[in-house]
């Protein structure tokens, strides 16, 4: 099955993106998908917090 790239993310589905590029913990109350969306970013950043990285290198303003 193809994701719908076009679609809103839910609320659970925004704070699991965040937390995975922040290098946060899972939350185990997320749905199935935002657990999904957090496994699959955390397996691109390995665990890396991006938004801090960014920020230090002056990419965030």
């Amino acid at each position: 099955m193809t994701p719908n790239r076009n679609r809103t993310l839910s609320f659970d589905e925004k704070k699991a993106a965040e937390a995975a590029f922040r290098g946060l913990p899972i939350d185990s109350t997320w749905s199935e998908s935002a657990q999904a969306i957090y496994y699959g970013i955390l397996a691109h950043t390995q665990g890396r917090n991006i938004v801090e990285e960014a920020e230090f290198e002056g990419v965030l303003s």
